[in-house]
């Protein structure tokens, strides 16, 4: 883990604030509010929006503004801001471990160790899971997790009760992949698929069973690859590579549509699907004689730049998002877990996630999705550059992991 000090908060942008206090002292005009700029994705509009606006309807002098950035520009949009460019932020949201530890890496994000020890917050519960991953050896943190994530297979419940089937409950990767097979077919002129997985962690199956993919043992990693390649290239059970990566793949609009009978996808399936039929969810299929339950997941983030203009204020917004009863529940009712949990929190997600299987959700023991440094988002994505023609039918496997472990060893030694 990269070594940081107290000294990150002392930047320029925070010149004349005490650390004793962390409360801004500056004078206001009557009417006038300190302005907290708060940078998100598109895809997180709906949560930011209530959270901002129940924050600012609790203060007399801040506001929060919020900006939006299309998901598809953020990561690169936010690596400009937290650069130098010409627009301050003073909150981002980071959307894992490695790439908060890349931020952490270049002295990008301001620790929030002392702002929490001021304001007297009992970080336990996360301190070891969601929050350990952005720590450094110095106990220093460098934002507080607003959601985790957990993966699962859901299910179309009107099409397995039209075939009288029983629902892909706690099953085998050999299971799930001969079902996916054994329900694709033609019928009346549409295709019904098997399944849907999107190719978003490619390593999914194999993080279950410890296998990194800075692991010196890829046997889990490649026995994945080959349960990818079954589905998308042999069986054809599922949407193939190439359609996915043509531009108009929408995994939700492709569930909703009712043509499939399964889908490998995160928890937030909850929130983003609202089909015309009945779904539940099951838990993670998993490699025989693997943990029943075993899945895999991570936190995302709420950050300080070093050069944010605010960040005393810029705190007290994290925190209430992040860990209050109120932001925490605005976090639950869109069908999303905190990160932080609260009685509050948990009360208002059992009220507004009710399909079948959400309780798999809190029964699954959870594997980080990243290792947290990092060099592994630059390992994932040589990883995801030689799958990819694997999975294309344009590499053999064995090639495959000979290019990526090359790959890898020249990333480890810069």
């Amino acid at each position: 883990m990269y070594k940081k000090t107290v000294s990150v908060l002392m930047t320029a942008a925070m010149a004349g604030t005490m650390l004793a206090g962390l409360g801004t002292t500056t004078a206001l005009a009557d009417g006038e509010k300190r302005e907290v700029n708060f940078y998100y994705s598109t895809d997180m509009e709906s949560t930011a929006g209530d959270e901002i606006a129940a924050f600012n309807a609790s203060q007399d002098e801040i506001e929060v503004i919020g900006h939006t950035i299309p998901e598809s520009d953020y990561d690169d949009k936010i690596k400009v801001m937290t650069a130098g460019g010409s627009e301050v932020a003073d909150v981002i949201w980071t959307r894992s471990p490695a790439q908060t530890n890349q931020y952490m890496e270049n002295d990008a994000l301001v620790n929030l160790a002392p702002y929490a020890e001021e304001s007297g917050i009992d970080l336990t519960q996360i301190k070891d899971t969601s929050l350990k991953g952005i720590t450094d050896e110095d106990g220093g943190f460098y934002g507080l997790p607003d959601k985790s994530t957990c993966w699962m297979l859901f299910y179309n419940k009107d099409l397995f009760d039209a075939k009288g089937l029983e629902y892909p409950i706690n099953i085998t990767w050999d299971e799930y992949m001969d079902l996916a097979a054994s329900l694709t077919s033609e019928e009346d002129g549409t295709k019904m698929w098997g399944t849907l997985i999107p190719n978003w962690e490619m390593n999914l199956g194999a993080i279950p069973q410890g296998t990194y993919l800075d692991s010196e043992d890829l046997t889990y990693t490649k026995k994945y690859a080959e349960i990818l390649h079954r589905l998308y290239v042999d069986d054809q059970s599922a949407p193939g590579l190439g359609e996915m990566q043509s531009g108009s793949f929408d995994v939700y609009a492709y569930f909703e549509s009712g043509n499939y009978y399964t889908m490998i996808n995160g928890d937030w399936t909850f929130r983003l699907v609202h089909p015309d039929f009945n779904f539940g969810a099951a838990p993670l299929p998993i490699f025989e004689g693997g943990e029943e339950g075993a899945s895999t997941g991570q936190a995302s983030f709420l950050a300080i730049p070093s050069t944010a203009a605010n960040p005393d204020d810029a705190y007290k917004f994290i925190e209430f998002y992040c860990t209050s009863d109120e932001g925490t529940s605005i976090i639950a009712s869109k069908g999303d877990v905190p990160a932080y949990t609260t009685d509050a929190a948990t009360k208002t997600y059992n009220e507004s996630v009710t399909a079948d299987g959400v309780e798999y959700r809190f029964s699954a023991k959870i594997y980080d999705e990243e290792q947290p440094y990092a060099a592994y988002g630059s390992i994932t994505s040589a990883f995801k550059e030689e799958l990819n023609l694997y999975l294309l039918d344009e590499q053999d496997l064995d090639t495959t992991f000979e290019n990526f472990e090359e790959l890898r060893a020249e990333i480890q030694e810069e």
